[in-house]
């Protein structure tokens, strides 16, 4: 009997193993996932500023007949691109110029800058010099009078803006801007400038009407580098052109093998760039937990203690048939009998004991680290430890509560639950948390709200929807409500003003450990099973639970329930309205 218990602990503890270990890898594929498409989303994010940046430039030539250098200079020092957007080349101006003006715009230019002509030579129907671009130093010299449209790929996106009135990136190409050292791969962005009175209502006047284009150059590596900053030091990154291949390359850090992979693909101003994002080893390392490991050993472990518990069983029940032979030694029997009940009795709870003293001895002993008042890395390391021990207690309690719910051993006790005090007592209850972060709190509370229902877990999910509010507001307030419905349904809602939850992440906010805005998984701001609570005890009650939300607006959660029968024809009330 002790060896088939030790194998059949170690059989429950490898299929515990395994459980954890599936989940740990479906876990960090998570979070990798979440890391690539902010990679992702920066590299958009950022070409839309410097959209947003030349279409400043077009403003300024709308407003003016004629922008003067000094002008452009003078608008592109107080962009400080440089500075808040690093990455970019430059921001220039290619004008428009006809075969016939041609001499006498390089005579014009020329009594600024002698050496100038426009590049490459040759007779062609129009040319696009660039005649402005800052800042105007090093690399960015060789491309004064330079004709864009000379070139092919660059002459398709000029046209591309030109007819849509949009911008409009190029593909790859080598900037003018290159030397024979460090060459990168380069892109384009432009913006189209028209004469100020056209119209521009078809394709035919926008060509008659442009005047040149406002645009950016890009060193596709320098680019990366100022847009992901210290994401390239976590992740392998390659950007393509439309389609992944070698000739279509834009900029590539992979190095490689990789545990994680991942393929993003981002729409940019008429063309598509591919992303593909793979994982570091230090980021393998940092992203993959260690509990299935620990499972391992803390199984081990308990399986050794059961397999001495149930072999001090064996040998109480051996002694005690043994004891059972004669009639003259059945006192004695009786009283070893019990004596050995009673060592086994004292083994377990001494069992059970030490099994629980080591967690509680470690929780005081670091209470009294923190109280000693530690100087320096060791305070620190301290607290941390600290903080990591009531993490992994609160995890436990959340991990029990989530397991007994799936596990149907909660039951349902329905009772006459007034909504209406509920809401108003646990509304109280988080009132410090509320006025702790400079919020308000608004009740608008209806009489005779009574369902027959479960007390307890209803309050558990009012108060995990206020706890999640409190969380994610920062400024204005949180809303509690209730009203009843001509159905005989009474609808409660709990919404605030905070981050708001995007469209695409409704869904998913009710899984488990899922939070928004936690990729580093910090455990101090939750382990994400609040919501999973609430949807389960809303399944349970028998509740209809809805979400909605938008982005930096806020969110409402609404739970719908019937009304008790005999409270469904009452008139509502409105309580006082009352702020906190």
């Amino acid at each position: 009997m002790p060896l088939a218990m030790f194998l059949l602990s170690l059989m429950l503890t490898a299929a515990a193993w395994w459980a954890v270990r599936s989940y740990s890898d479906a876990l960090a594929e998570a979070r990798f996932e979440a890391l690539a498409e902010r990679v992702a989303t920066s590299v958009s994010t950022r070409m839309d500023d410097y959209a947003q940046i030349l279409q400043g430039g077009v403003g300024l030539f709308d407003a003016s007949d004629g922008v003067t250098r000094q002008e452009w200079r003078r608008y592109v020092e107080r962009l400080g691109v440089e500075r808040r957007y690093p990455g970019i080349q430059g921001i220039g101006f290619a004008e428009r110029v006809l075969p016939e003006e041609r001499e006498a715009e390089e005579e014009r230019i020329r009594q600024d800058f002698p050496d100038f002509d426009i590049t490459p030579p040759g007779m062609r129907e129009v040319y696009y010099p660039i005649i402005f671009l800052e800042p105007f130093v090093g690399r960015n010299l060789r491309a004064f009078g330079y004709d864009m449209f000379s070139e092919p790929v660059r002459r398709a996106a000029m046209e591309r803006a030109r007819d849509q009135d949009m911008p409009a990136m190029t593909g790859k190409v080598t900037l003018v801007q290159e030397t024979f050292q460090d060459v990168q791969a380069g892109a384009l962005l432009y913006l189209p400038v028209y004469d100020s009175d056209a119209d521009l209502s078809t394709v035919e006047g926008r060509r008659q009407a442009i005047r040149g284009f406002v645009y950016s150059p890009f060193r596709m590596t320098d680019l990366m580098r100022g847009i992901l900053g210290n994401l390239m030091d976590e992740v392998q990154i390659s950007l393509y052109d439309e389609t992944p291949h070698e000739e279509t390359l834009l900029f590539s850090t992979s190095s490689g093998e990789a545990a994680y992979r991942r393929e993003e693909v981002i729409e940019l101003y008429g063309r598509i760039w591919v992303v593909r994002v793979a994982s570091t080893p230090a980021l393998e390392r940092s992203i993959e937990e260690g509990y299935p490991e620990l499972i391992l050993a803390a199984g081990f472990i308990i399986s050794l203690l059961l397999t001495g518990l149930t072999q001090a069983a064996v040998a109480v029940r051996n002694r005690a048939a043994d004891l059972a032979e004669t009639n003259a030694a059945l006192v004695q029997a009786r009283r070893q009998a019990e004596a050995a009940n009673a060592s086994k009795s004292r083994f377990l709870a001494a069992a059970s004991h030490d099994l629980r003293q080591p967690l509680q001895s470690l929780g005081i002993y670091l209470s009294l680290l923190n109280e000693v008042g530690l100087q320096g890395p060791a305070g620190k390391m301290a607290g941390n430890a600290l903080d990591s021990f009531a993490t992994a207690q609160r995890m436990l309690n959340s991990i029990m509560d989530i397991a007994a719910l799936e596990s149907g051993q909660v039951e349902v006790r329905a009772e006459p639950v007034d909504v209406t005090r509920i809401l108003a007592a646990t509304a109280e209850s988080m009132r410090p948390n509320v006025q702790g972060k400079g919020l308000r709190m608004v009740l608008r509370l209806c009489e005779g709200a009574v369902v027959r229902t479960d007390r307890l877990m209803f309050e558990r999910i009012i108060l995990n929807l206020l706890d999640n509010a409190v969380k994610y507001t920062s400024r204005g307030g949180i809303l509690v409500s209730c009203r009843k419905r001509a159905e005989g349904i009474l609808r409660v809602k709990v919404l605030d003003s905070g981050t708001g939850i995007a469209r695409d992440q409704q869904a998913l906010i009710f899984e488990d450990f899922y939070q928004i805005e936690n990729p580093e998984r910090d455990r101090s701001k939750g382990l994400g099973l609040g919501l999973a609570t609430v949807a389960r005890l809303s399944r349970l009650l028998g509740c209809r639970l809805e979400v909605h939300s938008r982005k930096n607006w806020g969110t409402v959660f609404i739970l719908e329930l019937p009304l008790a029968p005999e409270t469904t024809g009452q008139k509502e009330e409105s309580a006082p309205l009352r702020q906190e």
